[in-house]
């Protein structure tokens, strides 16, 4: 019998319908596309604006692009330069945005005109952080790191967050006497690492920590750690997640040499600096992103197309990627993020001349 309903089931499928796709192979007309990931605590923001085909990208230059806050003219974005600017034009401009406020941002060049609007997300409140020092093996490498445990309540109705941390560094340069030279300080920012593998929500305060995408929170397929309130909706919880505050020295900002303004034309920049000390402070923080629905839902489609994006698989479906673009394409989003520095220490460094590779 299971071998007549098989060949059954073949014979459908053999006589089954199908219908043809055609996919267009010539560019129709261009289309604009704005992009922008923006949040509450930076100054200075950049939208990217990119001129779209079928068959390709291409940046978009001379372009007007004005910001309104609450109806508002606050600013007129100004084109700059990027090291890699791949297939866009970066816009910058400088603007506060606070919980509640409506943002538009308004783009045109010749016969393009598009716009986004976006209600900056509430914030939320981070009632504490403790840290605790763990031996931990991850990836088959033992090492030390910091257990963070920060508390919040969950805002009222739906709602969706997100974890990262922030590294700043201060550089300093020493001369022989262990003084600081004046101008020879730089400051660099990075996004420091967040360790995976477990579930970050434990019991206290939450009362259940599975189901949803929570559960999955900085999971490796959890590429841009958001995740929705689902499990703890209007309670308080606490999220734990394990940090490794000590990488990103001695990386490119030493080996490249962060190079200070002061000395920004100063071809012989490099060659001064490597015959000096260093001495660097660190602070390190958690960051709390609020997020509204869409740009959790952006964020997540991302994760997805770059997940499994490029798999050839009948299994994988497409990933449908959303907008919030009027007269164009594009995605722009804007974060509410609340930061806690829950680590300070220093660290000094020796001329380059004693360091072997």
């Amino acid at each position: 019998m299971r071998k007549i309903i098989t060949i059954l089931l073949l014979a459908c499928l053999a006589a089954g319908c199908y219908k043809e796709i055609r996919i267009p192979t010539e560019d129709k007309d261009p289309v604009l596309v704005m992009n922008a990931q923006m949040d509450n605590l930076e100054e200075t923001h950049v939208v990217n604006l990119s001129r779209s085909l079928l068959s390709k990208v291409e940046p978009l230059p001379g372009a007007q692009v004005k910001v309104y806050v609450n109806g508002s003219l606050v600013a007129e974005a100004v084109e700059i330069a990027e090291e890699y600017a791949w297939n866009r034009t970066a816009y910058a401009f400088k603007a506060t945005f606070q919980p509640g406020d409506e943002v538009r941002i308004e783009a045109s060049k010749d016969a393009f005109n598009a716009s986004s609007t976006v209600i900056v997300p509430p914030a939320v409140a981070i009632a504490s952080v403790d840290t605790s020092s763990v031996r931990m093996t991850y990836l088959d490498d033992t090492s030390d790191y910091l257990q963070l445990k920060a508390r919040f309540q969950d805002r009222p109705g739906d709602s969706w967050y997100g974890v990262d941390q922030r590294i700043t560094d201060l550089w300093e340069y020493l001369d022989e006497e262990g003084s600081i030279i004046p101008g020879y300080t730089a400051v660099s920012n990075t996004f420091g690492s967040i360790e995976t593998g477990f579930d970050p929500v434990i019991s206290e305060g939450s009362g259940k920590t599975s189901g949803s995408d929570f559960a999955a929170l900085l999971s490796v397929e959890n590429t841009y750690n958001c995740f929705s309130d689902s499990p703890i909706a209007g309670e308080e919880c606490t999220l734990r997640v394990m940090t490794y505050p000590w990488n990103v020295y001695l990386n490119d900002f030493r080996y490249g040499l962060l190079v200070p303004e002061a000395m920004q034309d100063n071809p012989d920049a490099w060659s001064i600096l490597a015959k000096l000390p260093a001495r660097v402070h660190r602070e390190c923080y958690f960051r709390l992103r609020s997020l509204d629905f869409a740009q959790y839902h952006y964020l997540k489609a991302l994760n997805n197309l770059e997940t499994f994006g490029t798999e050839m698989s009948f299994l994988v479906e497409p990933t449908t990627i959303p907008c919030n673009v009027e007269g164009g394409l594009g995605f722009v989003g804007i974060e509410t993020v609340t930061e806690f520095c829950y680590a300070r220490f220093e660290r000094e460094y020796e001329p380059m001349d004693t360091i072997y590779y």
